[in-house]
């Protein structure tokens, strides 16, 4: 079996439909490096329930989706969502997540190897992380560019 097989098998159908949806020309809303007006279109598109955290110098909105998983769009105090999370049963769409990133991070993971439950993007302006299996999924991206002053990638939960 090919390696980019094997990953898009172990990464199970939620992560290959998303990638398979790259060509599919849908508007970018808040997702990754959106403005924070845009957390509200996110919580209406994923159908589901938000709740906003304060914290010195960035917000969090937490998405709870109907199907259990949780999105976290953090960001920054000029209103630029600065990185993303997920965790739950099922994946999010990740066009919708990652935004305008997307098709970089898709272009990235078509020309890596990784291992059979984790996708790893490390670029200069785009990092990510994804895995897990089925009803497990987590993962996180970020715009190092776009980070607060202070603040640290291990703060993305």
């Amino acid at each position: 079996m090919k390696h980019s097989n094997r990953v898009r098998k172990a990464l199970g159908p939620a992560l290959g439909a998303a990638l398979l949806a790259g060509p599919v020309a849908l508007p970018a809303f808040a997702a990754l490096g959106g403005d924070a007006a845009s957390v509200d279109i996110d919580t209406a598109r994923m159908k589901g329930q938000a709740r906003v955290t304060p914290i010195a110098g960035y917000s969090v909105s937490e998405i709870q989706l109907s199907s259990g998983t949780v999105v976290r769009e953090y960001v920054s105090s000029e209103g630029k969502v600065f990185a993303v999370s997920w965790h739950g049963p099922t994946m999010p769409d990740l066009q919708q997540t990652l935004g305008t990133y997307f098709e970089e991070f898709k272009a990235s993971v078509a020309a890596t190897r990784g291992n059979h439950h984790h996708v790893s993007v490390q670029q200069s302006d785009l990092v990510v992380s994804s895995g897990g299996h089925m009803r497990s999924w987590s993962g996180k991206a970020y715009v190092p560019s776009l980070l607060p002053p202070n603040f640290s990638p291990n703060e993305i939960h």
